[in-house]
């Protein structure tokens, strides 16, 4: 699925066009070139494809010039109720620290177009915010929406001060960023990419008012179902993807991953094997689907193994077998005769 394709509710494209027209702008100008039917705004069980969220918001910032504040403005009307069973499950974490993890896993669910991954150093816990695939013009209005919305979702679950010690930012949004933070006593510095948040792991463990485990473990399931409905990858599972796709020719290994992810490869294993899956396996799909696509063209397994970085066919070849439990040439070969049904569909 290319970049953007995937689906988010509309009720994130409402509240952009609500503060876009208490600023002025009409439908007309919030909604050209989306595709979005105004029609649709009403459907409170409204999806939009991620690409037409963000072509809204480029109108809206663009038309009002993108003036700090503007995405916190934004930000503050949004609910974590308005995530449906994103939001029940968070509520229903036992804890602050449960309510974190699912909110990284499940990030997809909420207003952000950004990644995330978590980790922990003594008592510290990290995460990890990655937006550096958003478009650079929309940048610091996504990260004002997405740090107010976090805010907000903390004082509906929380209680006295957030256990966030600090906040790390890249691409000089720090200004943009300290109005939202520092009035709650949270430090906000200058960093590196990807963004960092740094949580008291102490503070972490309060209980939730709400909480419930069972009822938290059913949301949970099918959080994982609406994110695959929508045509996300999960969490760690779906940062390893990426990795793995941009080392193409370089063949990384799992240590380099996961040092890619600010994680330990224990860290990297464990949270792959919570999301069902593993290294291998992700290695499996993300590759196999590749060469098989490749092959598919019609080009020869000489060809494939060369694109893919391989040092030849014989060594690619036992890569391949391992993934699909052919050899790339008979699987050319059978594709030739029978083409699978989906792969136009890639």
């Amino acid at each position: 699925m290319a970049q953007w394709e995937w689906r988010r509710s509309v009720l994130n494209s409402v509240v952009v066009a609500e503060v876009g027209e208490e600023h002025g702008l009409g439908p007309a100008d919030l909604l050209r070139g989306t595709g979005i039917d105004k029609q649709l705004l009403a459907d409170p069980a409204g999806e939009v494809a991620a690409a037409q969220e963000l072509t809204l918001i480029r109108n809206l910032v663009t038309r009002l010039g993108d003036p700090p504040g503007l995405g916190i403005e934004v930000g503050l009307r949004n609910r974590l109720t308005m995530h449906g069973v994103y939001g029940l499950a968070v509520l229903s974490s036992p804890t602050l620290r449960a309510a974190l993890s699912l909110a990284v896993r499940y990030i997809g669910l909420t207003t952000s177009f950004s990644r995330a991954w978590q980790a922990t150093d003594g008592a510290e816990v990290l995460v990890f915010y990655d937006d550096t695939d958003v478009p650079a013009d929309l940048r610091g209005f996504l990260m004002e929406r997405d740090a107010t919305g976090l805010m907000v979702d903390y004082a509906m679950i929380g209680e006295g001060p957030p256990p966030l010690l600090r906040i790390e930012v890249a691409g000089g949004l720090c200004s943009r960023l300290r109005p939202i933070f520092e009035p709650q006593g949270v430090a906000c510095v200058p960093g590196s990419d990807p963004h960092l948040l740094v949580f008291d792991g102490a503070g972490l463990e309060r209980p939730l008012p709400l909480s419930s485990p069972l009822t938290a473990q059913l949301f949970d399931r099918e959080c994982a179902e609406l994110l695959e409905r929508r045509g996300l990858h999960r969490g760690v599972a779906g940062a390893v993807r990426e990795v793995l796709m941009r080392r193409l020719h370089g063949r990384v290994s799992q240590e380099d991953v996961a040092a890619g992810l600010h994680m330990s490869l224990r860290t990297m294993r464990r949270r792959l094997a919570e999301e069902g899956t593993s290294y291998r396996q992700l290695c499996a799909e993300t590759y196999g689907s590749l060469a098989e696509d490749l092959l598919s063209t019609g080009l020869t397994v000489e060809d494939v193994a060369f694109r893919m970085g391989y040092a030849g066919a014989p060594s690619f070849s036992n890569a391949f077998k391992q993934w699909r439990g052919v050899s790339p040439g008979r699987f050319a070969r059978t594709f030739a005769v029978h083409p699978p049904q989906h792969t136009a569909a890639r």
